[in-house]
């Protein structure tokens, strides 16, 4: 986490090493590269000519040119850092550009990046001289296979030199680098050219909506918690391939993913299997752990990812844990014992402590649906086993509100009942209110635009029920105890059968456009200050990992969590957006939803309040959103950076697979767009330096179906 969060300084080590040799290092500048040598096609022994190495960094590792399958033909970088890398010199490469002649101009950024075994690669892009201004990045640490990334920098008007670097992160593994080009932006003929440039479905207009935003810097609404980014697993089916049998570890590139996600709270057994597991099943020597059903007449599996190895990967990933305690078959004697067991070692302390899961719906596997008055004695029960063992930990109740179809709370005043029981007792109330668009029931004839409107709009009925939530927890707060709120499962959610022609849209663009807009909910409800998604990995269709030629890849929506994980710590601003909206029916569980925005907005400052992010989210399929941003009692910022995730349609995807399982047939799954194309590059990734400005007011194009971070840094008031 601390290298990620503080790779902007990766580029001093080669500002260092190549002014020493900028003499040999400028170039006559081609018009189709500026950068010399950047297809690496001219070597100098083992490594590529007209890049220097620092040589303080060469004992870090180990720089040689490989050669990458093809047709076509191409030759890479291959770095291979070991463990005297990292700080603020680690092992790369750089060279120095006249950057004279293109003051001014915009320049593209292109380079393949790829990265496996715990590496991380990393190209950057910085202007030298008056300031510079931010440097532009491209990383890479979720494929091997080189995928091509852009970045636009503009040169500032002072600058006089361009330094482009390499770098390998990480203490293992290899990054690898081909094609490197830096080369002007191109100017299109027209405004419909530009537009029709941007990663969309071919048939689009160019069309744009107007939408305005005033963001209050005086209003914070609240800090951002470290555990709003947490994930659950699952035991089961070898922590749904977490556990690699074969080399009898967990999988270091799952967690390697883990921690690029800012994963930071793992909750465990995961789902419905928490009220039917027995923790001492998974500790121990692995050759003692027995094999167990999930539930009662289902499937089994071997507990070989356990306690222990949950602790590994949280402990890899710098993240804390959420336990839940058997509260359906289980004692309190034996969730004490969990947590004293918790307490000695090794692994993070566990501070949060969930008792049970899903008890309230009369339908959930484990079958031991209770009543509101039989759980809330039991909730008690444990909770003061467990206080016992340990008084500091904070432990939570289950419940929730029903709201329209989205009804699983078997007895709709079970939360009311539960807190005139126990309030006092319960530290938070944990509720899983947030899956979307659930086309359970005819879900074959739904309309996939129609249903995909459903699940955009579903935040705007998720945030009403919050507020319902916090209204209802109001009323039993006291001076010295307010309960928390925490959504322990949320995210993407169409059907559970595989012979569902929706089962795998979960890991669709319009899902992560789903799983970016309820972030925005969470983020501005004071009260919520825990949630969890649904799920890190599995092996079939709900994993945030999915699985790709057999290795573990990041789906749009992992990618889009990962740009509101850093967030932690930031303050939530008071926003206003005044923007276009639609109108959906009542689809699945999402009720009808008159006038949900297209672009969703939040505004956060960074902890010490030189930094303002804008979070936004343009919905639209084909419309690009005209955004002016008004900040008011703001004069200016001093540079900026935007960063843009685009996706080609709704239902585009990465090209993760279902598995094959013999005897299992996976019905063909619904394609609105662009679903049978499933590709790396269905979703891209750009981004933009922003130049220094002195304004309150910032105008900014954001396209159809895009995630976009805005980063205005140094602001002045």
């Amino acid at each position: 986490m601390a290298e990620r969060r503080n790779r902007a300084r990766w580029m001093r080590p080669f500002v260092l090493a190549t002014l020493l040799l900028v003499a040999s290092l400028v170039w006559a500048q081609s018009p189709a590269n500026l950068v010399p040598n950047g297809d690496f096609s001219q070597a100098d022994g083992p490594r590529p000519a007209r890049w220097a190495l620092d040589a303080a960094v060469r004992e870090k590792g180990d720089v040689r040119l490989v050669d990458l399958p093809g047709p076509p033909a191409r030759r890479a970088v291959e770095l291979r850092p070991n463990r005297r890398n990292g700080g603020d010199r680690p092992l790369g490469l750089g060279q120095i550009i006249d950057a004279k002649p293109l003051r001014g101009q915009k320049l593209v950024l292109s380079a393949a990046l790829g990265a496996e075994g715990g590496a991380l690669a990393v190209v950057g892009l910085q202007a030298l001289g008056g300031g510079g201004g931010s440097p532009v990045q491209l990383t890479q640490g979720s494929t091997a296979t080189p995928q091509q990334q852009t970045a636009t920098l503009e040169v500032p008007a002072s600058a006089d030199l361009l330094v482009v670097y390499l770098v390998a992160g990480g203490q293992e593994g290899r990054a690898l680098f081909a094609d490197i080009t830096l080369a002007p932006a191109p100017a299109p003929a027209t405004a419909a050219a530009a537009t029709a440039a941007a990663p969309r479905p071919a048939a689009a207009a160019a069309a744009s909506y107007p939408a305005a935003l005033v963001v209050d810097l005086g209003q914070v609404v609240r800090t951002v918690p470290a555990e709003l980014f947490g994930m659950n697993v699952e035991w089961i089916f070898d922590g749904q391939g977490l556990w690699d049998n074969t080399a009898k570890r967990v999988d270091p590139r799952a967690k390697l993913l883990t921690r690029e996600l800012g994963t930071t709270l793992l909750r465990w057994p995961g789902g419905v299997f928490s009220d039917t597991y027995r923790w001492r099943d998974g500790i121990g020597p692995q050759a003692q752990r027995p094999t167990t059903a999930h539930y009662a007449k289902g499937p089994s599996s071997r507990h070989s990812f356990g306690t222990p190895e949950l602790a590994e990967l949280a402990q890899a990933a710098g993240a804390g844990l959420l336990i839940t305690v058997n509260a359906g078959h289980g004692t309190a004697a034996e969730a004490a014992d969990w947590v004293r067991h918790m307490n000695r070692g090794p692994g993070p302390s566990v501070r949060w402590w969930e008792v049970g899961n899903e008890l309230y719906m009369k339908g959930d596997l484990s079958g031991a649906h209770v009543s509101a008055e039989a759980y809330a004695r039991r909730f008690l029960e444990f909770a003061a086993a467990m206080r016992a063992v340990d008084p500091t930990i904070r432990v939570g109740a289950i419940g929730g509100l029903n709201y329209g179809p989205y009804a699983f709370v078997a007895d709709a005043r079970w939360t009311e009942k539960l807190l005139q029981a126990a309030a006092p007792r319960i530290d938070f109330l944990a509720v899983h209110n947030a899956y979307a668009p659930v086309v359970m029931g005819g879900a074959r004839g739904t309309d996939a635009r129609a249903a995909y409107r459903a699940m955009l709009a579903a935040p705007v009925n998720i945030e009403a029920n919050l507020r319902d939530l916090d209204a209802l927890l109001a009323r039993h707060d006291r001076p010295d105890h307010r309960i928390a709120l925490a959504i322990t499962e949320w995210g993407p959610f169409w059907h559970v059968l595989p012979d569902s022609p929706w089962v795998d849209h979960v890991k669709t663009w319009g899902s992560a456009l789903f799983t970016a807009s309820t972030l925005h909910t969470f983020l501005r409800q004071p009260r919520v200050e825990m949630a969890n998604a649904f799920k890190l990995a599995d092996q079939g269709f709900m994993g945030w990992l999915g699985r790709r030629d057999g290795d573990w890849v990041a789906t749009p929506s992992a990618q889009v969590f990962a740009m509101y994980a850093r967030l932690s710590g930031h303050r939530v601003l008071g926003a206003r957006i005044d923007t276009p909206g639609f109108d959906t029916p009542t689809l699945g569980v999402v009720q009808a939803v008159k006038n949900a925005p297209w672009l969703e907005a939040v505004a956060l400052s960074s902890p010490d309040g030189r930094q303002l992010t804008l979070m936004l989210v343009n919905r639209h399929e084909t419309a690009a959103a005209e955004l002016r941003v008004e900040l008011p009692g703001l004069r200016g910022w001093r540079g900026g950076q935007q960063e843009t995730l685009v996706g080609t349609a709704l239902d585009a995807h990465l090209g993760t697979q279902l598995p094959r399982i013999p005897g299992l047939r996976w019905a063909e799954q619904t394609t609105l767009a662009r679903f049978d194309q499933g590709g790396p590059d269905e979703v891209r990734r750009a981004s933009e330096a922003l130049p220094a400005a002195t304004a309150r007011t910032l105008q900014r194009r954001l396209p159809p179906l895009s995630v976009t971070a805005i980063t205005l840094r140094d602001i002045q008031r």
